[in-house]
């Protein structure tokens, strides 16, 4: 009997063993995989695309060509957002001609709208972009912008040419074509 009972033991010991080495055998299928995302703030200064764009438009009974280019600018301070990230600041360059002359030409950079800017937003915003909009009865209207870096989050602004060459510039509302739908009229 005490045989048995040692022969026993052995076995079960030895089945233990077995049981437990299969445990820790590596099975790939078994695994589940825990990936650690580190916070990493690029070192890498990013920059906005270089556009150029032109166009024309007819003003008092002259036709003005007019030229538009945007381009990173690395003499400017770098602009940091809210996540680390780094950013060239632009210029905008803007050239408008008639009769073949030079009638303005003017360079922007977000100190140009620096009066009508937070100095928060001012610190953490880039300027975004100068397009032409329409011909008014006072002269050529632009569109332009001051953006935090590729983001939603801007204030806009309407630059006007005059007919002089001067420029008017005005903090224009987010929303400036917005006309609200009249409200249905109920039946009484």
């Amino acid at each position: 009997m005490k045989r048995y009972l040692y022969i026993m033991m052995c076995l079960s010991l030895l089945a233990l063993a077995s049981c437990n080495n299969r445990n820790t055998k590596k099975d790939p299928d078994n695994y589940v995989v825990e990936s650690i995302q580190e916070d990493v703030v690029s070192t890498e200064i990013h920059q906005l695309q270089t556009i150029s764009a032109s166009s024309q438009a007819d003003f008092k009974g002259r036709t003005y060509d007019m030229k538009v280019v945007r381009r990173a600018d690395s003499t400017l301070p770098i602009v940091t957002d809210a996540q680390g990230v780094k950013y060239y600041d632009n210029t905008i360059t803007l050239e408008i001609s008639t009769g073949g002359r030079l009638f303005a030409n003017k360079i922007f950079n977000k100190n140009t709208f620096a009066s009508y800017l937070e100095a928060d937003f001012l610190q953490h915003s880039i300027l975004e972009g100068l397009v032409f909009d329409k011909v008014t009865d006072d002269g050529l209207m632009f569109a332009a912008s001051v953006s935090y870096p590729e983001s939603d989050l801007y204030v806009p602004f309407h630059v006007l040419v005059l007919p002089n060459g001067s420029l008017s510039i005005d903090k224009a509302d987010l929303m400036d074509d917005y006309e609200p739908e009249p409200e249905p009229e109920q039946n009484k």
